[in-house]
């Protein structure tokens, strides 16, 4: 409950994370994230997203017997607040998985495709391939209007890039042949 400007107060919702590791017990003070909306119900709905950034976080590890293992490290989560937005028809945040929790900032934000008192977010269920192309997907239930939203996963794209001069090049020749190679490489000096 948080106290609002009139001193009423107005539940924005919190979750709280307790972090685990292997057998062990439940270590140090929980993380929280907390709604922005009054009366949105943040957190009403949690879905593990598995590694959805395939960032190495929350990543499967082993499956066996149907079951679903996954690494000590904190996965990709879908936080439901089926009356929060503007609108009050519910919102979806996600949150990326890190070392030691969440991240503190949603990286996106999913808001009602619905109109009018829709809940969206009520439901959650995430780590699931629906379209076999090997990238998780995220259901999200809205019971006020009676409906299922399908957030397909598609792959993220890094791009790096490097640049290396082999040692055959001579800067003092202005004009020469690469090593190995019909490749023919020429530059200047502006004065």
């Amino acid at each position: 409950m948080a106290r609002r400007s009139d001193g009423r107060r107005s539940e924005l919702g919190r979750l709280y994370l307790y972090l685990g590791r292997g057998q062990q017990r439940l270590a140090g003070p929980p993380q929280t994230l907390t709604g922005t909306h009054p009366y949105g119900r943040f957190a009403a709905a949690i879905a593990s997203l598995g590694d959805l950034d395939k960032d190495g976080f929350g990543e499967t590890e082993a499956e066996e017997r149907g079951w679903m293992f996954t690494s000590l490290l904190s996965p990709d989560v879908a936080v439901g607040a089926p009356q929060g937005g503007d609108s009050g028809s519910g919102q979806v945040f996600i949150f990326r998985g890190q070392s030691e929790g969440l991240a503190p900032v949603p990286t996106q934000l999913l808001n009602s495709p619905f109109p009018g008192p829709a809940a969206f977010g009520f439901a959650l269920r995430g780590a699931t391939d629906l379209d076999g192309n090997g990238y998780a997907d995220l259901l999200v239930g809205a019971y006020g209007a009676a409906k299922v939203a399908v957030y397909q996963g598609l792959p993220v794209v890094v791009a790096r890039t490097q640049l290396s001069v082999p040692d055959g090049l001579n800067p003092e020749i202005l004009d020469c042949v690469l090593p190995d190679s019909s490749v023919r490489v020429s530059w200047g000096r502006r004065s």
